[in-house]
């Protein structure tokens, strides 16, 4: 794909860096300036209507540059059409978008072009079907689009079908809503689209310069198999039974019942045998060599299946055996493992076909790390030392600050590295420049138009104007007071009373002499208290000095409470048990009231609660409002009617 997907004209690199340094208006002056020195115009204006399109997502624009140069130039291929077309799907003109992805699957039959173009007519042809089943605000929802939902064709409406459709109404109003506020300008968007757009990108590339490349030749398997035919080896094994007792004589009387009726062994071997699967008749299932003593795998190992073993003694007891079955050691045959090897061979390709791809990429550039510079940097820890330069890659500078913002970016958070150490500086700058690298051939060879990327990238712009939208309409409409904070707090107060606890040390004994007898002993000194823990207690808390954590009032039971809130501090019990089997006694260490908690205390609580019932109230308030203000028209049959429908058709 690499070759291509290749532009016809080679972009100079002054002007790929000011697109990747996301200096966008320099980049169209750029297009501008050689449109007007005629330097391949048709090519220069489509590099200006790529910035419109994919960087700023101005398609009003993007669609004025390209129509100009499906109308003014001759075409060589179809990527113009194809062009315009994307942009005016994106813009919601499906009628004319699909006439020009027509256009190209006709005319330019070329690979990949010919089945991105083709993709793009069944998507229009969705949008365009005529059996519609809602409307909203002329916004046409059709038949094709709410099966593809539901996930089944059919003539006659279902009732979940309503559900499925009141859902798709609900993200059209609101994604109409987030476009009518200006929510792509926000830059809440900017950002959100920035960081989607790239990861989307670079997945894309993944696929066709990776992925593409990697499923397993017949050849390549079948060496795989040959180097690594140990690991596909079945060692020997045996299936059978066994009785197991600690009596010769009992062997013996065993041994000569089972001689006479084979058929007994399950229940002779339910009622005698002491071996832990005697409850399963003595099924042994699978035995390997090594598993059994010595023996007993000389005895199974050679005896064929369905015949007894003799007596065999060993450890002190006698065993007698029934082989069931026998498997010689054996390869799996190719045919049985082929997916597995696929697998694994995948894998390894893989791995081979990104580091090669990487490879490839870092010949054809320039790169340079700035050792000093990280040297430096790593000593000042000044908020200046961020725009040191410490790399660059084909003329674009790589700064301290753009360093640490991708260590921050690493998910999962153990993936982060250690930027105290110049080694791990200097991988992740070898991380950016891989990176780099990516992005800007995937500009240079347009990865954003391809089908699959175009189509994941609608549905993220959707998903970031609906969390746009949501965010400009409902958190940051959301004001919370102090005064509302405590009136919520004297309004539910009840909410934030703390019981009456206590810390309590204990001592857990097994027996009401001992407790009795230990008692004395405490009474007698009470600062010995923990020491006599250690000695006597039997409870997991005497690890801690008896200590067991915060006590609450209905914690452990009436009984408990009577006595322990009966104490004051420094107070020890009586003996008493409210478990059966152990005694306890225990002594007062602190003591809290029942209380309210401050309302300094609860207050982050309270203003949670309160934004979650504010976001829940304005949220539906907002798509109330949207659907009364929405024309919305819905041309299913209501459910009963729809099983009217269905009726004369049952029997």
């Amino acid at each position: 794909m690499f070759f291509i997907l290749a532009l016809a004209m080679a972009l100079p690199q002054d002007y790929v860096n000011l697109v990747m340094k996301a200096q966008y208006e320099d980049a169209i002056a750029y297009c501008d300036n050689m449109i007007q020195k005629n330097k391949d115009p048709y090519e220069w204006k489509l590099e200006k209507g790529d910035i419109y399109y994919s960087k700023l997502l101005d398609f009003e624009k993007a669609t004025e540059v390209y129509r100009d140069v499906v109308d003014n130039y001759e075409h060589k291929d179809g990527w113009a059409y194809y062009r315009l077309a994307q942009v005016l799907e994106m813009t919601e003109d499906f009628l004319n978008s699909a006439r020009l992805y027509e256009i190209v699957a006709t005319r330019f039959r070329k690979v990949p072009l010919d089945s991105f173009s083709l993709s793009g007519v069944e998507r229009c042809f969705k949008k365009n079907y005529q059996d519609y089943v809602a409307t909203v605000s002329g916004y046409n929802i059709t038949r094709l689009e709410l099966d593809e939902k539901t996930g089944r064709g059919g003539q006659f409406a279902r009732p979940d079908e309503r559900a499925v459709l009141d859902q798709m109404i609900t993200e059209r109003l609101i994604y109409a809503s987030a476009v009518a506020h200006d929510i792509e300008k926000t830059e809440f968007f900017q950002d959100n689209f920035k960081i989607r757009g790239k990861l989307l990108l670079l997945d894309e590339i993944r696929a066709y310069e990776v992925m593409e490349k990697i499923t397993p030749t017949e050849k390549q398997m079948k060496k795989y198999y040959k180097e690594n035919k140990d690991n596909y080896k079945i060692r020997e094994q045996v299936m059978g039974k066994e009785i197991v007792v600690e009596s010769d004589s009992l062997a013996r009387v065993l041994l000569d019942s089972l001689k006479k009726d084979i058929a007994s062994f399950d229940t002779l071997a339910k009622l005698h045998s002491i071996e832990s699967n005697a409850r399963n008749g003595g099924n042994m299932g699978i035995v390997y060599r090594e598993r059994k003593p010595e023996a007993v795998e000389a005895a199974l190992f050679t005896t064929e299946p369905k015949n007894l073993t003799d007596i065999i003694d060993f450890d002190g007891k006698y065993g007698i055996y029934h082989v069931t079955a026998y498997k010689p050691e054996r390869y799996r045959d190719f045919d049985e493992v082929s997916k597995q090897i696929e697998s694994q061979v995948r894998a390894a390709n893989i791995a081979k076909e990104e580091e090669a791809f990487k490879q490839r990429l870092k010949k054809k550039s320039k790169q340079k790390i700035h050792d000093d510079s990280i040297v430096a940097v790593l000593k000042d820890t000044s908020e200046q030392s961020k725009g040191v330069v410490v790399a660059e890659v084909n003329g674009r500078v790589v700064t301290w600050g753009d360093v640490i913002h991708r260590n921050e970016a690493m998910t999962p958070q153990f993936a982060k590295l250690d930027l105290t150490k110049p080694d791990k500086v200097e991988e992740l700058i070898n991380t950016v420049f891989d990176e780099e690298l990516r992005l800007e051939l995937a500009w240079r060879n347009k990865y954003f138009l391809h089908d699959g990327y175009f189509v994941q990238l609608k549905d993220a712009i959707k998903t970031i104007m609906d969390q746009g939208l949501y965010r400009k309409m409902v958190l940051e409409a959301i004001v919370i007071d102090s005064q509302g904070i405590a009136q919520h707090y004297e309004e539910h107060i009840e909410e934030f009373k703390m019981p009456e606890s206590a810390r309590v040390h204990e001592i857990l004994l097994g027996t009401k002499e001992l407790a009795e007898k230990v008692h004395e002993l405490v009474m007698a000194s009470p600062e010995s208290f923990d020491s006599l823990t250690a000695e006597y207690s039997v409870g997991p808390s005497s690890l801690r000095g008896g200590e067991t954590g915060l006590i609450r009032r209905g914690m452990m039971g009436e009984e408990y409470d009577s006595i322990l809130f009966s104490l004051e501090i420094g107070d020890v019990s009586d003996v008493f048990s409210v478990k059966e089997n152990t005694w306890t006694i225990i002594k007062m260490v602190e003591y809290t009231p029942e209380h309210y908690r401050d309302l300094a205390e609860v207050e982050h609580i309270i203003e949670s609660r309160i934004k979650r019932e504010k976001q829940s109230e304005l949220a539906n308030d907002f798509l109330t409002e949207m659907r009364e203000e929405a024309d919305i028209q819905v041309f299913l049959p209501e459910p009963e009617e729809a099983a009217e429908q269905e009726a004369p058709g049952e029997e």
